[in-house]
């Protein structure tokens, strides 16, 4: 698990998506967040970053618009990694 710490802009419903079956499935609750980095030669960098989340843990972020917000993750897939 790791936490990532930055700006909420906002909250959303993913759309649903059709199986190869034939079945629907409902989009999931999605947080997009702005993530600040400060590069070696002094400019700022904006990476965009859209997060699913358990219906559950809505609630944790309905109010929390444009204020900076801790959120847990897991990885899928393949992650790179630097040192800070």
């Amino acid at each position: 698990m790791f936490i990532i710490k930055a700006k909420l802009l906002h909250l959303f419903v993913g759309v649903d998506f059709k199986k190869e079956d034939g079945t629907i499935v409902p989009g999931k609750p999605k947080i997009q967040l702005v993530v600040i980095s400060h590069l070696r030669n002094g400019q700022i960098k904006n990476e965009l970053l859209d997060i699913s989340i358990p219906q559950d843990k809505v609630a944790l972020y309905k109010d929390k618009i444009g204020t900076t917000v801790e959120v847990e993750v897991g990885v899928i897939g393949k992650c790179s990694y630097y040192g800070i």
